[in-house]
């Protein structure tokens, strides 16, 4: 089934600048991006410290994304942020289960499955992200990785249908997936269109199968590591790629800015 879906190209800060630096780069990226005709979605996910004060900068133009929410709306989670408390702030979604958070902080499938439950049920923004490692790859693992850490995460959201997932503007939907091969991931090595497409492609098929194809053919699937300017548009020619999760390129407001307009 063809369905035009919306590119979105988000730009993940990780642990980088401090309050002054995140609130510049922040403004001046938002004024290059305010000056365009965007047909794609651009956002960036900050450290949590800096939300509040990058939430009124955004210039309706840039979407900001926490990058971890609790599962939990409230209680004795000393260091945790919940989806009401990011929501109060005027934030729109979060990342959940980024490598890095599965890799160092014992990320599970269950647990990113209860956090994108409480963003979608809160009517926020989850970009899921899942992927392999180098040894599960040269196993010949990437199916049974990627469809478990969907399906077991899917279950753990207790979401029970598609349309929940989608939200009220199937254009827009609240869920999207992001693929960042593990062994890409502050490498600089990146996966070639071919590897990305492959991965992308089991994505949309088991997507297809869990719900139906009408609901895969809305969803975004984004492309994670090692995402740069001279590889973007490689990237978003595939057909099952619809945008990037941006590392490194997205710290600097001037080359984040070009790596966007190259995929407009």
């Amino acid at each position: 089934m063809q369905t035009t879906r919306k590119k979105i190209i988000i730009g993940n800060w990780k642990m980088f600048k401090d309050v002054t630096s995140a609130s510049a780069d922040f403004s001046n990226f938002s004024n290059l991006i305010a000056n365009q005709n965007l047909n794609i979605e651009v956002g960036i996910a900050a450290p949590s410290v800096f939300l509040s004060e990058l939430s009124g900068r955004t210039q309706n133009v840039v979407t900001l994304f926490a990058q971890n929410a609790h599962w939990a709306n409230d209680g004795a989670f000393t260091g945790e942020i919940s989806v009401p408390m990011l929501k109060s702030i005027r934030v729109k979604g979060s990342l959940v289960a980024h490598s890095e958070r599965r890799q160092m902080f014992g990320e599970t499938n269950i647990s990113s499955g209860a956090r994108v439950g409480a963003l979608i049920r809160s009517g926020m923004k989850a970009v899921l992200c899942i992927g392999e490692t180098l040894e599960q790859r040269e196993k010949g693992k990437l199916h049974e990785v990627l469809t478990t850490q969907l399906e077991e995460a899917f279950i753990a959201s207790e979401i029970k249908s598609a349309s929940e997932f989608l939200g009220s503007d199937p254009k827009n939907p609240l869920l999207s997936i992001a693929y960042e091969p593990v062994w890409a991931i502050g490498t600089g090595k990146a996966a070639t269109s071919v590897e990305a497409q492959e991965a992308h492609s089991i994505i949309r098929e088991f997507l297809s199968s869990y719900f139906d194809k009408e609901t895969s053919s809305k969803l975004q699937i984004l492309y994670g590591g090692s995402v740069k300017l001279n590889n973007v548009q490689e990237y978003m020619s595939c057909p099952d790629i619809d945008g990037a999760l941006v590392g490194g390129a997205s710290l600097n407001p001037k080359d984040f800015y070009d790596l966007c307009m190259k995929c407009n």
